[in-house]
């Protein structure tokens, strides 16, 4: 692994249960065992201060459309500082989804990169969903990428039914999770699935979702309309690739709060992209016994928001800016013509034709919007056949 990736001190803590040393009764891997083996892990077995959401990483060992820097260095240094972050702060790190751009064919320096960056800065069984990015169907099958990392214990599936357990600064919580393409459960009942020796409610249930949600700013590929889901006090969805403003529904006295995460990275060169803030979602208890020295450092661009479980207790939800480099920076800025009085006149074919043959990216995302702003010039077999090769040229 390449020494500039990381800046950690050695490995995970062997003393800390929370990292790098969990319950052996812990299975590596959740989601490839029979279920009459599969153990949760205990509540008591995992103590931290707050939960740490990480919004899809979009790993990926190509420069993605117009961006103009390492990208795959950059992304795997952004996913690292969020797991070094938590391990210094003793926050859970989760994994909303999409960890991969790729779904498979990822080459093996980038796996084992990943692989050697969970194991440095958080230890084994990372919890974590899968996104629609992480699998070529709608299902994970062994050929993708991330099966590598479940198969291999490096990351822990989420399920309705084997969901993570732990205590935060001395309360309970549980963390459910659902995969992209399978539905949102309608209820959650703790007591299904708890393995407490007490058999007592937590004081927190949020859900980890990468879904459509359809809420305000995502009207137009939204899908699932918010509401209250009795016994899930919040859900944090991943898949918007920009942060929104989280959405309270409330239903004879209980509320679900809906929050979106939004990415740790920016693979695109947008407006939208250009006001995104890079952060994490931490939740923590509202008021907290931990030191000041513990205290996780809110990003004041992004306004916190405070929680009633229906269980009611208070937690508060904020973003931590991930360390990240101006738009401007990391984008090729759209090229202007040298003689603005000729572009003036000219079309706006030949004014993106020049900008083509100018900008030369990995992904080809230069010709990708190229075509999608002139093929319905063309009749549709002459556009179908010219966006075969495009596919070609730039998949190759």
């Amino acid at each position: 692994m390449k020494d500039s990736l990381l800046n950690t001190n050695g490995g995970p803590d062997d003393d800390n249960p929370l990292f790098g040393n969990l319950d052996s009764g812990s299975p590596a891997s959740i989601d490839s065992l029979p279920d009459d083996v599969v153990v949760n892990m205990k509540a008591e077995t995992v103590r931290c201060n707050g939960l740490m959401f990480i919004g899809d990483p979009h790993l990926e060992a190509r420069v993605p459309g117009f961006r103009c820097d390492d990208y795959p260095q950059v992304a795997l240094r952004k996913f690292a500082w969020c797991l070094e972050y938590a391990r210094q702060k003793q926050l859970q790190p989760i994994l909303l989804g999409d960890l991969f751009h790729l779904p498979q064919d990822n080459p093996n320096w980038m796996i084992a990169e990943i692989i050697d960056t969970i194991s440095r800065c958080y230890g084994k069984a990372l919890p974590a969903i899968y996104g629609n990015h992480d699998v070529r169907e709608n299902i994970r099958k062994p050929n993708d990428s991330i099966s590598i990392l479940f198969a291999a214990g490096h990351l822990r599936l989420i399920t309705p039914e084997h969901p993570w357990q732990g205590t935060v600064d001395g309360r309970s919580v549980t963390v459910g999770g659902t995969v992209w393409g399978d539905r949102l459960p309608k209820s959650f009942k703790p007591s299904d699935v708890t393995v407490d020796d007490e058999n007592t409610s937590p004081d927190l249930v949020a859900w980890i979702t990468h879904h459509d949600i359809l809420i305000p700013g995502y009207e137009e590929s939204g899908r699932i309309r918010p509401s209250v889901i009795p016994g899930v006090d919040m859900i944090v969805n991943g898949h918007i690739h920009r942060r929104l403003d989280h959405v309270v529904k409330t239903d004879d006295g209980k509320s679900t709060v809906w929050v979106t995460a939004g990415n740790i990275t920016r693979r695109a060169r947008s407006d939208a992209s250009r006001s995104h803030v890079p952060a994490v979602v931490c939740v923590v208890p509202a008021k907290r016994s931990v030191s000041i020295d513990d205290e996780i450092v809110a990003d004041e661009s992004i306004e916190s928001i405070d929680v009633v479980s229906q269980g009611g207790s208070d937690w508060r939800v904020c973003w931590v800016r991930v360390p990240h480099e101006p738009f401007d920076d990391v984008f090729h800025d759209e090229i202007q013509g040298e003689d603005e009085e000729q572009e003036e006149f000219e079309s706006g074919f030949v004014a993106d034709l020049r900008e083509l043959t100018r900008r030369k990216t990995d992904t080809g995302a230069g010709l990708i919007d190229y075509l999608d702003q002139n093929l319905d010039q063309f009749d549709d077999a002459v556009a179908a056949e010219i966006r075969r090769l495009a596919d070609e040229v730039t998949s190759s």
